[in-house]
């Protein structure tokens, strides 16, 4: 169903899901759909959303699609006046549009006379994916918590963070971005828990999905790395895209749970695998330690 479509009624209220058309926000939106919540997704780009909503109906799920930019306030605003005419009053909003940028802070190489070359991370790349993953869950987050209040809702966000959020190498954005969407998490959950709505953040850890799959088999270095990564996991494995949907739904059905992180991570990861000491220094481009699955949207 496009978004020229009506969305429909539904008898467990809408659940809204950002970045929704491919990799984790698209696992999550089926997950969704197939418990029997009326999923709507959104994301930037159409056809992608059209994709998917045409792949889960071939299995049996719908899927409703809304194109909006979450880093855009008037989208934003017009995501949710559009929600508010067709759906059935907004019970869950799942803050899951991102992306990553691996860089750096200040990346150095052997000029080969002795002096260095420095290449600096980029003021705009850094600007660009705070924007997306925090910036954009601020956005939503905010009408969200409109709509669950205009109705009297007692509804449930769940924001996607990230393992990483504490620091990682070569992820100054990144982790900057997703302390910022924890913090935001703690700090709604105190103040709309009066009104009976919950606010709840998943971290995933690297997600074995198609981004990883995808990087590993184009970088020999890059699946190198992940090996020796994966050594430091407690678990020794990769989360999956289901294993989060399965956080997500919980999330949203325990009625005590709020203003907390739930990881789904192995047991965690360490902020930096440190290269052999007989390996050459690399160049500004760095491995990153959490390859997203989620879509841009911006």
């Amino acid at each position: 169903m496009s978004d020229t479509n009506r969305i429909g009624r539904g008898a467990r209220g809408t659940a809204l899901v950002t970045g929704g058309s491919r990799g984790l926000g698209a696992a999550v939106a089926r997950r969704l759909a197939a418990e029997g919540r009326h999923t709507v997704i959104c994301g930037r780009d159409r056809d992608s959303l059209e994709l998917c909503v045409k792949q889960a109906a071939r299995d049996g799920l719908t899927l409703h699609a809304v194109p909006a930019d979450v880093t855009d306030e008037a989208s934003v605003a017009a995501l949710f006046a559009r929600l508010a005419e067709d759906a059935p009053p907004l019970a869950l909003c799942v803050n899951n549009a991102g992306h990553n940028f691996s860089r750096r802070l200040v990346s150095v190489r052997d000029g080969g006379d002795g002096t260095p070359l420095l290449s600096p991370h980029p003021l705009a790349d850094f600007e660009d994916t705070v924007r997306l993953l925090l910036t954009g869950t601020f956005l939503v987050g905010r009408h969200a918590a409109q709509a669950m209040l205009a109705a009297g809702t007692q509804g449930v966000v769940v924001n996607i963070s990230s393992t990483v959020r504490h620091g990682a190498y070569g992820q100054s954005a990144y982790c900057a971005a997703k302390a910022g969407v924890e913090s935001l998490t703690r700090t709604w959950a105190v103040e709309l828990g009066e009104y009976g709505i919950r606010v709840v953040a998943v971290a995933p850890g690297v997600l074995d999905g198609e981004a990883l799959r995808r990087r590993t088999a184009a970088s020999p270095r890059h699946a190198a790395y992940m090996d020796d990564l994966l050594r430091h996991v407690p678990l020794g494995r990769w989360c999956d895209e289901q294993d989060v949907a399965d956080a997500v739904v919980f999330a949203a059905d325990n009625p005590s749970l709020t203003g907390t992180v739930l990881e789904v991570d192995g047991g965690g990861l360490p902020a930096r695998v440190p290269p052999p000491a007989t390996a050459a220094r690399q160049p500004a481009a760095t491995p990153t330690t959490h390859p997203t699955t989620v879509e841009d949207t911006a």
